[in-house]
């Protein structure tokens, strides 16, 4: 794929949280890192503290005056020994919270624009370019959606925190009085005391399947299972507890507080009574998501469920049926797990078709008729006016890819996920539809055999993998199609 400085810029995004690397140095590899050192780093202070101790207990018992210089010499290596070991620790332990910290920056800073409608932009670019990026092959897009999905989540989580305050459904005290608080004072305490915790807590809601006993459960004691696989309840419930209880762990002892640095003691003690309060706030966020129902947990919980199935990370999927997200979530309201207001402020937001998905529809002539075919479209932006009725980026325009088509909205009676729609095509040729998938289709002659002749939706990463096709984001000029 060639890149775009946007398209490179979310790429190296994603590679800084989670990636495969000779480096070694994303969130989650050092994180993998960590929970492997964990048993060597505690044998390692227990040693120091067992040399101390004898140290000490030789230095007690000691009568011989000539020796005594040797032993409070061995003394203080021990604890030089011991306060280095710990300042290395706390120096990574330290470095980690930064790097987090300022992925959650960067992540802020591209959701971010001069108004609503262009952070609204910002967002659909965001979640489009990471949707757009998932590779066809099976293997490697289960890969990519595996180190890809929580910054999609991330940010999906953060739109839904703004529209859950615009409909005034949100409850949370901690939430709402940073919301609250002087115009001058709440850009900057609501960034950093929610939006920033609100990302971290994404960010590091999984990172406990790093875990050795989660990896297990996984990919087996020797990596002989796929860990791609649907897990059995068994499997599910045991990892899902090794995840909270690692995630948990991870949070509180890996990252931490933050560290002051100044001389005022009275910023200072502000400084560690808001590290406490957002920590605090992070733990109830990844508590409450486990068993969600009417509590903040949806704040995690709606996005996360969202993400799995827009980003698979299961073999079974089928790209066509991503757009049935919201009937599986409604099922979840049925059975008491989410809150149905939260699903609905989340439907606002996407509507039924995912950003970056690849929509067939049926165009009109200029005199307002079905024709006898079909073109490509991309949903690009968030809030449609109603949830069926996706705006969307032209791809194809006469069955020829389209660099600079414009956006419209499509309606589900044209839009051929929906079967009234599929219908209408049946009285043309079968030919004719053959003909139209071979323009479509470079490979046609090799791969006819995959595609249904009336194709409910395609799948537009080729078409996005060159450069001057990847800005279906910039300002279009509406055309007389559009109009229709």
């Amino acid at each position: 794929m060639s890149e775009s400085p946007t398209t490179k810029i979310i790429s190296d995004l994603t590679k800084k949280i989670h990636t495969s690397s000779p480096m070694k140095d994303s969130v989650y590899e050092e994180a993998s890192n960590y929970f492997s050192q964990v048993s060597t780093v505690e044998e390692q202070r227990e040693t120091y503290k067992n040399q101390l101790l004898t140290a000490e207990k030789n230095l007690a018992k000691n009568t011989n005056k000539d020796q005594e210089k040797t032993l409070k010499k061995k003394q203080k290596d021990c604890l030089v020994n011991i306060k280095k070991f710990e300042s290395e620790l706390e120096n990574q332990r330290l470095e980690r919270v930064q790097k987090l910290n300022n992925i959650c920056v960067e992540i802020l800073s591209l959701c971010t624009g001069v108004n609503s409608n262009d952070t609204n932009k910002k967002f659909a670019k965001l979640l489009g370019t990471l949707s757009l990026r998932m590779p066809e092959s099976n293997n490697v897009s289960l890969q990519y959606n595996k180190q890809c999905k929580h910054l999609y989540q991330a940010v999906l989580s953060l739109k839904l925190l703004d529209q859950l305050i615009a409909d005034k459904l949100m409850s949370n005290k901690y939430i709402m009085e940073k919301h609250l608080q002087s115009d001058k004072e709440k850009d900057a305490s609501f960034k950093n005391e929610v939006q920033i915790p609100l990302l971290c807590t994404v960010l590091m809601q999984n990172v406990g399947l790093l875990h050795p006993h989660a990896q297990q459960i996984l990919k087996g004691e020797s990596g002989e299972k796929d860990e791609f696989r649907v897990l059995d309840k068994e499997e599910r419930l045991a990892l899902l507890k090794y995840n909270y209880q690692q995630s948990s762990h991870y949070i509180k002892e890996a990252l931490g507080l933050d560290k002051y640095s100044g001389n005022s003691k009275e910023e200072r003690d502000t400084f560690n009574k808001k590290e406490k309060e957002k920590i605090s706030f992070i733990l109830t966020l990844l508590k409450t998501a486990l068993k969600p129902k009417q509590s903040i947990g949806n704040l995690l919980k709606v996005p996360e469920i969202y993400t799995s199935i827009v980003m698979p990370t299961k073999r079974d999927y089928d790209y066509a049926a991503i757009p049935r997200v919201f009937q599986m979530m409604d099922n979840a309201v049925e059975r008491g797990v989410l809150s149905k207001a939260v699903v609905n402020s989340l439907l606002k937001i996407t509507g039924v078709f995912p950003q970056g998905y690849g929509i067939t529809y049926i165009p009109k002539s200029d005199d307002g008729y079905d024709l006898d075919t079909y073109e490509y479209a991309i949903v690009n932006s968030l809030y449609p006016k109603k949830p069926q009725n996706p705006t969307c980026r032209i791809a194809t325009k006469n069955l020829i890819f389209n660099a600079s088509g414009m956006d419209f909205c499509i309606e589900p009676d044209n839009n051929l996920y929906f079967a009234h729609a599929r219908k209408k095509l049946w009285k043309v040729n079968p030919e004719r539809l053959k003909e139209i998938l071979s323009k479509l289709w470079s490979n046609y002659e090799v791969r006819q055999e995959q595609f249904e002749l009336i194709p409910r939706c395609w799948f537009p990463h080729e078409f996005f993998s060159l450069e001057k096709q990847q800005n279906i984001w910039n300002k279009t000029m509406p055309n007389h199609e559009e109009k229709k």
